[in-house]
C-alpha cells in the first residue's frame, strides 16, 4: 500500500500528539517520559518576571526540562486584555473579526487580529475583561527561557499552548493541523511535532484543573534530549508556523 505525504503526514501528527497522551497518562517514554503539574495562582499582578522567579525559586525545574504554559496563563502575564467581553456577546465576537473590532476595547490601540479572535478568552465576565493570545507567541516563550537562564543558569524549552486544536483551527494559527491542543510558540530546541507531543502531554495532564500554571516534561534517560542544540534560544518572531518547520516542509 502507498499513502500520498498528506496521509503520512497527518499520521505523524496523530503518532506525536497520543504519544503525549501517553505521558499524561504515567505511560510515557524518552522525550516525554513524565509530566509534572505545575501548581501556581496567576492572578493581575504577576508579571512574568514573577511567575519565572517562582519557578526557579520551586526546585522543579531542571536542564533540558519542557516548560508548558497555557496561552491564557501567557496573555494574563502580559496584560493581553480585551475590554467589552460579555457572556452575551462572546460567541459572536469570536466568529466576526469586524464585530469584535468595533464593540471590543484594548489599551494599546492594536487593532485584534484574526488569530485574537480564535484565541478570545473570557477571563472576567463581571468586568466584562477578556484575554486574547499573546502578540508573539515565540518571543513570549524566549522571554520566559530566558529569565529562568538569568536566574537559575539552567537551559529549558518553553512552549506556550491553547486548548482549541483540530484541522481549521491549527491550520489557522500554526499552518497545520493538530490534535488535542495547538501549540502558538516555541523555543528552538524542539522540533513541532515534539511540541505537539508536549502541548498533548500538558492539555491532557491539566484537565481543566483550578491553579495548574504549567506542565514540565521531563526528558528522563533520554541523553539525545538532554544534549539537544539551541535549548531556549530564539525560534522566530511570531506564532509557531508550519511553513517554516522542517517537519512540514516534506507537504511543500
Amino acid at each position: 500500500m502507498k499513502l500520498n505525504k498528506e496521509n503520512v503526514f497527518l499520521a505523524d501528527v496523530v503518532n506525536y500528539s497520543l504519544k503525549g497522551l501517553l505521558c499524561a497518562l504515567g505511560k510515557g517514554a524518552g522525550f516525554s517520559k513524565s509530566a509534572q503539574p505545575i501548581f501556581y495562582h496567576v492572578d493581575y499582578a504577576t508579571t512574568v518576571e514573577i511567575f519565572s522567579d517562582t519557578l526557579v525559586k520551586s526546585g522543579l525545574l531542571g536542564a533540558a526540562d519542557i516548560l508548558i504554559i497555557p496561552s491564557k496563563i501567557v496573555a494574563l502575564l502580559e496584560r493581553r486584555y480585551v475590554y467589552g467581553l460579555t457572556v452575551e456577546n462572546y460567541s459572536q465576537c469570536i466568529r466576526d473579526l469586524d464585530f469584535s473590532r468595533k464593540h471590543l476595547k484594548v489599551k494599546d490601540n492594536d487593532l485584534l487580529t484574526k488569530k485574537d479572535i480564535i484565541g478570545l478568552d473570557k477571563f472576567d465576565p463581571g468586568k466584562k475583561i477578556g484575554l486574547r493570545y499573546p502578540k508573539d507567541p515565540n518571543y513570549s516563550a524566549y522571554k520566559i527561557a530566558q529569565h529562568i537562564k538569568k536566574k537559575s543558569g539552567l537551559l529549558v524549552d518553553v512552549v506556550i499552548s491553547d486548548s482549541d486544536s483540530g484541522g481549521k483551527k491549527g491550520l489557522a494559527l500554526i499552518n497545520c493541523p493538530t490534535i488535542i491542543a495547538t501549540p502558538i510558540g516555541a523555543t528552538k530546541g524542539i522540533r513541532l511535532f515534539y511540541c505537539m507531543r508536549a502541548s498533548a502531554a500538558a492539555e491532557a495532564t491539566r484537565n481543566n484543573i483550578q491553579n495548574m500554571a504549567g506542565v514540565l516534561i521531563k526528558p528522563g534517560d533520554d541523553q539525545f534530549m538532554h544534549a539537544r542544540d539551541h535549548v531556549g534560544e530564539l525560534r522566530y518572531r511570531g506564532f509557531l508556523n508550519g511553513n517554516n518547520e522542517d517537519d512540514c516542509k516534506a507537504l511543500h
